[in-house]
């Protein structure tokens, strides 16, 4: 009789914690991995939202305005993005141009020509040749 109280109850904790770690709500998470000197691959985390937080980030009405944004800046303006391409100074100025004003756009209100703006920079980056 005692086996049989003690596996019921153990039976009722174990789908009880179950039903708990469902309820909880999955993060995504960004960031990078490095190497250590150990040899160990370490995966550094900078920030972790929930789902939720993720699809409103993709659904706010200035995603598409920052996204273009960063993506100027990785190709045109880092180091390693101005090693990939072979750009003039006066494409390098035109795009830089065009990133602020859109930027301004942007943050003035003006989403949808902030965006025409960027998307002209990207394809002056896109038309440039590669290393």
């Amino acid at each position: 009789m005692i086996k049989k109280i003690i596996l019921i109850v153990s039976f009722l904790v174990v789908f009880s914690d179950a039903s708990f770690s469902d309820t909880e709500e999955k993060k995504i998470c960004t960031g990078f991995g490095k190497w250590t000197k150990d040899g160990e691959y370490k995966i550094v985390r900078s920030k972790c939202i929930t789902e939720k937080e993720y699809q409103a980030s993709l659904n706010a009405p200035d995603y598409l305005c920052k996204y273009y944004q960063k993506s100027i800046w990785k190709e045109s303006e880092r180091a390693y993005g101005k090693k990939q391409y072979k750009y003039t100074e006066k494409s390098l100025a035109k795009i830089n141009t065009l990133k602020a004003e859109g930027k301004a756009l942007c943050e003035s209100g003006k989403l949808k020509e902030g965006e025409l703006k960027l998307v002209e920079a990207i394809a002056i980056i896109s038309h440039t040749r590669m290393n």
